[in-house]
């Protein structure tokens, strides 16, 4: 009975860490049977792999973050006020 829980809990903390969005549903997809715990913890039997091919809606995607956005902005601040009195003051100029 303690083997049983313990081995469950593995297998949730295990899909967790890969990624899954719900635990307990994923558990109700893994056969506890073939699975089963080595002496330091882990989990052997457990093909996360086929589960994410099985059921991709169940865990959360592997996007990578953009770097970027494509976006050039400067740093510097443009002060409207004397933007347009420079435009003003070149269409004077050119009179």
């Amino acid at each position: 009975m303690y083997d049983e829980k313990l081995k469950q809990y593995a297998v949730q903390f295990a899909l967790k860490e890969a990624g899954g969005r719900n635990a307990k549903a994923l558990l109700a997809l893994v056969d506890l049977n073939s699975i089963t715990l080595s002496e330091d913890g882990t989990v052997e039997g457990l093909d996360i792999k086929q589960l994410k091919k099985e059921v991709p809606y169940l865990f959360e995607e592997d996007n990578k973050k953009m770097e970027g956005t494509g976006y050039h902005g400067t740093n510097k601040k443009i002060d409207k006020k004397s933007e347009m009195a420079r435009q003003f003051q070149s269409a004077l100029m050119r009179r």
